[in-house]
C-alpha cells in the first residue's frame, strides 16, 4: 500500500512539472488547476496500482520550473549523486536509474544530467531564471556551475597542494596516479590521474583561466607551467650546478658518477641531482644546448671526457710514473699520491684502475691506438702478470726446474755448501732447510768434531759461523753451524 501511494506521489510531482511548463501530461490524473502557474491548486486525486507502470515514461524532460519536483526529486537526486560519485559534475546523458534503492524513488528515471546542464547554462547567462532558494541550496552543496572551475577548485589545485606537502615539489610524473585508499590523501582525490592533468596543463594549456587567477598560489608551490620541465631544470639546476662545479674545482670535467652535494655553496634546486648523468646527456647530444653553448665553453665544459682525461691526466701520469719508477708496470692498486713529485691535477687519480681498464677492457681505444708508439717507448706493459713474472726471475734462472732442485735440497742435501751459508735467507722465506741424514754424517759431523776438540762440548751457539782460519777446513769456512739441524 505504501509503495502504491509513493508511486502515485511521484506521478503527482511529474504532473506538476509538466503543467508548470505548460505541456500536456499524457496518462496523468485529472487535476483541478487554476489558470496562473503561481495559483496552482490540486484536488485530492485517486491513485491506482496501474499508475506505477508508466514510472519511467513520465520523466520526458527536466522539471526545471517545478518547486515540488525540485524538493522531492531533483535535490535528493543531486545529493545521492554526490554521495555516490564524490562530485556534482553530472554528465548530460545521466538518467537516475530505475529500481535502485541508492536513489530516491521519486527521482527514478529523471534526466538529472539534462537538468544539471540547464542549470549550468542559466548560470552562464546570469542565473536570473534559477529560483533563488534553489540557487542557495545548490551553492551549499557546491554544485559544478563551471566544469573547468569545479575540477580546478575541487581536484587539481588541492591535489597539487597535497603533492607539494608530501613530496616537497610539484614536478608530478606523467604517469602518477593518486593511490586509492591512501590515508595521506583526501578520499575524493583517490584515483585521480594527477600526472596526466599536469601534463595537459603544460602541453595543451588546460585551466589557463584558473591558473591566471591562482598565479600567486602556483608560485608558492613552485609549479612549472609556462615552460617545460626540461627547460626549467636546465636553467635552474644543470647550468647553475655547472657554474658551482667550476667554482669549486676550477674545471668543468664532471665525472659520470658525480652527484651534487646537498649543501652550500651548491644551488639548492640542484641538491641531490646526478650532475654526471646530465653531463653525459649533454656530451651525447641528448640535450639541446645551443642557447647556452657559449656559456658552457666559457666554463671550460669538457665535451669529450675520454679525450680530455687521456690528454690532460692519464698519459702525463704514465710519463711521471716512468720517470719516478724507471718502468711502466703500474699495479692495479696504484693511486697517485698527493705529494710534490706529482702534478696537482693527478692527485688521487686511480692510475692502476685506469691502466687495468686499458689492459682488460680496452678502454680509451681511440687514444691508445693513436699513441701506441709513445706508450711502448715508456715501456707500457700490456700483460701485467706475465711481465711481473718475467721481471721477477733473473735471466739465468729461466727454465730452471725449481721444484726438483728444492726436493733434492731437502732429500739429498744437494747444494749443501750454498744452503749452509744462506741459512738466514732460507729462514726468512720459511724454506725447510733441515739437513738430510746422509749429508749430515758426511759434512756436519766432521765440523762438530772440530768444534768439540776446541771447546770441549757440542753445544754450538745459534749464531756460530765457522771461522775462516785453521784448524777449520777451508771448505767449511762460513758455514752457519749453529743454525744447522738434522732432518
Amino acid at each position: 500500500m505504501l509503495r502504491l501511494v509513493s508511486s502515485a506521489r511521484s506521478r503527482l510531482i511529474r504532473a506538476d512539472a509538466f503543467r508548470a511548463a505548460g505541456a500536456p501530461v499524457p496518462g496523468a490524473l485529472r487535476l483541478a488547476v487554476g489558470r496562473a502557474p503561481f495559483q496552482l491548486h490540486y484536488e485530492t486525486p485517486h491513485f491506482f496500482s496501474s499508475d506505477a507502470k508508466d514510472h519511467d515514461r513520465l520523466w520526458k524532460s527536466p522539471a526545471v520550473y517545478s518547486p515540488v519536483a525540485w524538493q522531492e526529486a531533483v535535490k535528493p537526486a543531486l545529493l545521492a549523486f554526490f554521495k555516490l560519485n564524490k562530485h556534482l559534475m553530472v554528465p548530460i546523458k545521466f538518467v537516475v536509474p530505475h529500481g535502485d534503492d541508492a536513489w530516491p524513488e521519486a527521482a527514478w528515471g529523471y534526466p538529472l544530467g539534462k537538468h544539471a546542464a540547464w542549470l549550468r547554462k542559466q548560470w552562464g547567462e546570469g542565473g536570473h531564471r534559477i529560483d533563488q532558494k534553489q540557487f542557495k541550496e545548490l551553492e551549499e552543496m557546491e554544485f559544478a556551475w563551471d566544469r573547468f572551475q569545479y575540477k580546478w577548485d575541487r581536484y587539481v589545485l588541492p591535489a597539487l597542494r597535497r603533492f607539494y606537502d608530501l613530496i616537497g615539489h610539484t614536478d608530478v610524473p606523467e604517469l602518477y596516479r593518486i593511490p586509492k585508499g591512501s590515508p595521506e590523501w583526501p578520499e575524493h582525490l583517490w584515483g585521480q590521474r594527477l600526472g596526466r592533468k599536469v601534463m595537459n596543463i603544460r602541453c595543451r594549456g588546460d585551466f589557463a583561466k584558473q591558473m591566471k587567477v591562482d598565479e600567486d598560489e602556483l608560485k608558492r608551490l613552485n609549479f612549472c607551467h609556462n615552460e617545460s620541465l626540461y627547460d626549467r631544470d636546465w636553467r635552474e639546476k644543470v647550468v647553475s650546478a655547472l657554474r658551482a662545479f667550476h667554482q669549486e674545482f676550477g674545471h668543468c670535467n664532471v665525472s659520470e658518477m658525480f652527484t651534487v652535494p646537498s649543501q652550500i655553496p651548491w644551488p639548492e634546486p640542484s641538491w641531490g641531482m646526478r650532475l654526471g648523468n646530465a653531463v653525459q646527456g649533454i656530451r651525447r647530444g641528448i640535450f639541446g644546448v645551443n642557447q647556452d653553448k657559449r656559456e658552457l665553453e666559457e666554463l671550460g665544459f669538457v665535451w669529450n671526457h675520454y679525450e680530455f682525461e687521456w690528454g690532460e691526466r692519464v698519459l702525463p701520469a704514465l710519463k711521471t710514473f716512468h720517470r719516478l719508477k724507471g718502468h711502466c708496470r703500474v699495479p692495479d692498486s696504484f693511486v697517485v699520491p698527493s705529494d710534490e713529485n706529482w702534478p696537482t691535477p693527478f692527485w688521487g687519480l686511480r692510475l692502476g684502475n685506469v691502466v687495468g681498464g686499458i689492459r682488460n677492457n680496452g678502454n680509451y681505444p681511440t687514444q691508445v691506438m693513436r699513441d701506441k708508439t709513445r706508450l711502448e717507448k715508456l715501456g707500457f706493459v700490456w700483460e701485467f702478470f706475465e711481465s711481473e713474472w718475467k721481471a721477477t726471475w733473473p735471466n739465468q734462472a729461466h727454465g730452471l726446474k725449481l721444484g726438483i732442485a728444492a726436493g733434492n735440497i731437502r732429500i739429498r742435501g744437494s747444494y749443501f755448501d750454498q744452503t749452509a751459508r744462506e741459512m738466514d735467507s732460507l729462514e726468512a722465506i720459511e724454506f725447510d732447510s733441515t739437513i738430510a741424514v746422509s749429508k749430515w754424517k758426511e759434512r756436519v759431523e766432521p765440523i762438530l768434531a772440530t768444534f768439540e776438540q776446541l771447546h770441549g762440548h757440542r753445544n754450538v751457539p745459534r749464531d756460530f759461523v765457522v771461522p775462516s782460519t785453521p784448524p777449520w777446513r777451508e771448505k767449511d769456512w762460513g758455514i752457519q753451524l749453529g743454525k744447522l739441524e738434522p732432518r
